[in-house]
């Protein structure tokens, strides 16, 4: 089992747009029994609302059945049923597009409670918290989910860190601005070295790796140059002084077909923009080889 975080320091790069579809690509194109997994960590609940609609998640917040409550079990040392939690889009609307081999924790909006008590308790019992994911995701391994993804908040905070605790791979969509250029920086610096010092501390014996930086919702020629001079600034880098940060060639452009997709509550395939779909499939081939065929360890 591969675990997967895409992580942003702010809203609106495509982080969640790029999640989902990875997710559901991937999803069709496993065999056997294996399926893929997302969990919705952010409390804006986008990955949910994109597969189920607004309604259908606020229903299944009003009945608990998110990852607060999972995750809330955790913490307080019960041992909930993960199934119960386990939503499959497909069932819910078989005509959307989603693959049948997908599934979803839902996102809740009370989630950012939840992180201050993991704030506080960190402050009182050291670091143990930042894998309390990490230890869900092995319950986890017994339901035939060969990859999951985790869908965090766009922010630096405890709940990104415990994603990036429990993950094999973290990939970084930049939208080639100077605020991305800003970003790589804080990635590639403090918190980086903040959370792998925690993870370390927390028992962990592997690091997750790089599984790649995507330039996103590119507008311009400008944006294009932009984003070749921060890929050369990126070529020098690596990460633990051994990895080297991939960059991927593919760049996705800013397209009417990715709001249409969000809006419709449908795969990106399904919307019909020839451009968006061959753009997109180029990403996820190197996604295929970085992150599914482990090209990223080098």
């Amino acid at each position: 089992m591969k675990v997967v975080t895409f992580l942003s320091v702010k809203g609106g790069v495509g982080k969640t747009t790029l999640t989902v579809n990875t997710a559901n690509e991937l999803a069709t194109k496993i065999g056997g029994s294996d399926k893929v997994l997302i969990i919705d960590l952010d409390a804006q609940a986008g990955a949910s609302v994109y597969l189920l609609g607004y309604d259908q998640q606020q229903a299944l917040e009003k009945q608990n059945q998110t990852i607060h409550e999972l995750l809330d079990k955790t913490i307080n040392n019960q041992d909930p049923n993960i199934s119960k939690y386990i939503i499959n889009p497909y069932k819910t609307n078989p005509s959307s597009g989603w693959s049948p081999r997908l599934d979803i924790i839902v996102g809740d909006s009370r989630i950012i409670d939840l992180e201050r008590e993991i704030i506080s308790r960190s402050a009182a019992k050291g670091f143990g918290w930042s894998l309390i994911l990490y230890q869900l995701l092995t319950k986890l391994s017994q339901l035939n989910y060969s990859f999951i993804f985790i869908d965090p908040p766009a922010t630096l905070g405890a709940l990104s860190r415990m994603a990036l605790g429990a993950s094999n791979y973290f990939l970084i969509p930049l939208i080639p601005d100077d605020f991305g250029r800003v970003t790589v920086g804080m990635f590639t610096k403090d918190f980086f070295n903040q959370a792998f010092y925690e993870i370390a501390l927390a028992g962990r014996q592997d690091r997750p790796l790089c599984g790649g930086i995507v330039f996103n919702k590119i507008k311009t020629s400008t944006h294009a140059k932009i984003a070749d001079e921060i890929a050369d600034e990126i070529c020098g880098k690596k990460l633990y002084d051994k990895y080297s940060i991939p960059v991927y060639k593919t760049k996705l452009y800013d397209r009417i077909a990715y709001v249409k997709s969000l809006e419709e509550h449908k795969p990106l395939y399904k919307i019909g923009d020839k451009k968006a779909e061959e753009e997109f499939q180029s990403f996820f081939d190197e996604f295929y080889d970085y992150v599914v065929r482990d090209k990223a360890k080098g």
